[in-house]
């Protein structure tokens, strides 16, 4: 064996750099042999960082490696990825030192080690237009969660108070419990005068609302829900707001679907109105190139969270199946000895993940191929197992119409019960040939 060469890791990236981010300082590591100094600490500022691009770029380095640590590396990926490097941001778990030794200069050199070996995978991340929508659909959803939040306020209000008001109104934020909520704020406190407020369409009648309106006023309580009904509304107008800079984000996006489009289902928001759900609508097919809400159960809010977190292309994912990976909605592949590891598979958060799982959820009552095929789903596995597999389901159809630019045909019901059919009729023919018998099929 002393003639054969010992086997080493082939060199992928020779010019490259590995970075411990930090918040208040960087650590950088380069090739020994590119600097004296192949181990520098910059500071946190923006100088410092227009700094640390002019170093790299004075020693020829073309590709850098990041650890994503919390949002510290965001403000140094915006600065280098504008300065033309290969910047790869990489998951905290793969750059785990293998020793138990560990320092900013040693994490930082490891980075570099694992980066010119070509031993990291850069994380997903969409152009910086789309980063910008992205930005702005989850300050809208965080704003939206806070606002249901207020809801919670105002009905513990009313409860302590004993006020059953959400014994007869579905919806307390709707035309009847607005009304009666605001005129009780305002000082109103006859249950008479509060329930002539109730709109024609409430199925519980004006003696039934008013004996719901009964209760004991309390000062404490009082001051509590009208915080609550002050803050609903504000953040009702912040909604309004993020709406508009989403708007106008979508505007400025690349047009690749051209020509009219129209909804194919009626939907409604309760932050919109018909007509901006319709410009929202044209906006999106502009951006996507594609319908996605001709899909069954997917609205436009969820077409907007999936186009705001993975764009239109999706060139990073040569298959369907890595990208139901990154959506993390595949199979597990935890197995060793051709067993699957005890304990669960690890978890993965991802917003346009939920959306699709959030959508899957909505099939059960829905009349298409695909809510023929998550119900029979429940059938035979668990909930979360059927939700994620219509989801995993869901995603796929989405790679295809995004990569193919093709629009969705709907199957409807009768083509699930012929595919089931035909499945059935196959076992039957695969059972019967074990036996040595033949199963005949009608002509």
């Amino acid at each position: 064996m002393a003639g054969k060469r010992k086997q080493r890791l082939s060199i992928v990236y020779p010019h490259c750099a590995g970075i411990d981010v930090g918040s208040q300082q960087h650590w950088v590591a380069v090739h020994p042999d590119a600097a004296k100094e192949s181990v520098r600490r910059f500071g946190g500022f923006s100088d410092d960082l227009q700094t640390l691009a002019d170093w790299l770029s004075g020693l020829g380095v073309r590709q850098v490696a990041m650890e994503a640590t919390g949002v510290y590396w965001i403000p140094l990926y915006e600065v280098l990825d504008a300065r033309g490097f290969e910047v790869h941001l990489v998951n905290a778990r793969a750059t785990r030192q293998v020793t138990g030794r560990k320092s900013d200069v040693l994490d930082c050199q490891w980075i570099w080690q694992l980066m010119t070996h070509g031993l990291l995978r850069s994380a997903f991340r969409p152009a910086d237009a789309v980063c910008t929508l992205r930005s702005l659909v989850r300050q809208r959803s965080t704003k939206v969660q806070d606002q249901s939040r207020c809801i919670a306020h105002m009905q513990k209000a009313l409860t302590q108070m004993n006020v059953q008001l959400d014994q007869v109104v579905s919806d307390l934020t709707g035309k009847t419990g607005m009304a009666i909520l605001r005129r009780l704020v305002a000082g109103e406190r006859d249950p008479k005068v509060l329930a002539q407020l109730r709109d024609r369409r409430l199925r519980a009648d004006e003696e039934t609302v008013a004996r719901s309106l009964q209760g004991n006023w309390r000062t404490e309580h009082l001051f509590a829900l009208g915080q609550a009904l002050a803050q609903f509304d504000f953040l009702g107008e912040q909604i309004r707001a993020c709406d508009g800079a989403i708007g106008q984000s979508l505007e400025q996006m690349p047009a690749v679907g051209t020509g009219e489009v129209e909804m194919a289902k009626p939907m409604k928001s309760p932050h919109r109105s018909a007509q901006q759900q319709t410009a929202l609508h044209r906006a999106l097919y502009a951006m996507l190139g594609v319908d996605l809400t001709r899909i069954p159960t997917i609205a436009i809010d969820t077409a907007l969270v999936l186009a705001s977190e993975i764009g239109a292309d999706l060139r990073r994912f040569p298959s369907s199946e890595q990208f139901c990976a990154w959506l993390g909605l595949a199979p597990p592949t935890q197995k060793t000895g051709g067993k699957p590891l005890p304990g669960k598979a690890p978890m993965v958060f991802n917003r346009a993940g939920q959306a699709l799982r959030q959508a899957a959820v909505n099939a059960r009552r829905s009349e298409s191929f695909l809510g023929a095929s998550h119900r029979a789903r429940l059938a035979r596995m668990d909930k979360s197992s059927a939700v994620k597999a219509t989801a995993h389901q869901l995603a796929r159809w989405i790679y295809a119409l995004l990569t193919q630019g093709q629009a969705y045909v709907e199957r409807g019901i009768e083509a699930f019960e012929a595919q089931r059919r035909d499945r059935q009729l196959h076992a039957l023919q695969r059972k019967a040939a074990k036996l040595g018998a033949t199963v005949l099929l009608p002509a």
